[in-house]
């Protein structure tokens, strides 16, 4: 396990689809990771630092992990099976109590940007160097890929 962070979110020029990269903090190798248009609305947000009228869906866990009394300590990139990504985040409550909740990586990342936890990404996850392609299969994804602002994806 490696300690991660968010890198950006990005717009897949072929598909339209929205792409969040994560860096590995000991190399900078980037993880790109495929996510809906709400968890892309909703790490726009975190990353803007908007807050919504109303609490949306990942400020009201938020909310009721305070008030409960527990917080997310980090979350963790765990694998991917079948074009699919797993992650795991990890909620203290108390200093005995660890509770483990199985995750998507999109929701995982727009809790850890509101709550500034730590995000570690598995060492056997495929990561691509965008800076400097490697093969053609990473030449052909940082093309592929496009740097958006978040002001830019909720139009503010």
């Amino acid at each position: 396990m490696v300690l991660g962070e968010f890198a950006y979110l990005g717009i897949d020029v072929k598909t339209n689809d929205f792409v969040m990269v994560l860096r590995r903090k000991d190399n900078n190798r980037q993880l790109p990771i495929w996510i809906g248009n709400a968890e892309a609305f909703s790490i726009a947000l975190a990353l803007s630092g908007i807050k919504p009228p109303r609490p949306l869906t990942h400020d009201l866990i938020v909310d009721i992990l305070t008030a409960l009394g527990a917080n997310l300590s980090k979350v963790v990139i765990t694998g991917i099976r079948d074009n699919t990504y797993y992650a795991l985040l990890h909620i203290d409550r108390g200093e005995a109590e660890t509770y483990i909740v199985d995750a998507r990586p999109s929701d995982s990342i727009a809790l850890a940007l509101r709550t500034k936890c730590q995000i570690i990404i598995s060492d056997d996850m495929d990561t691509y160097d965008l800076e400097i392609p490697e093969t053609q299969v990473e030449k052909e994804l940082s093309q592929r890929i496009r740097k958006i602002e978040p002001q830019e994806m909720i139009g503010y």
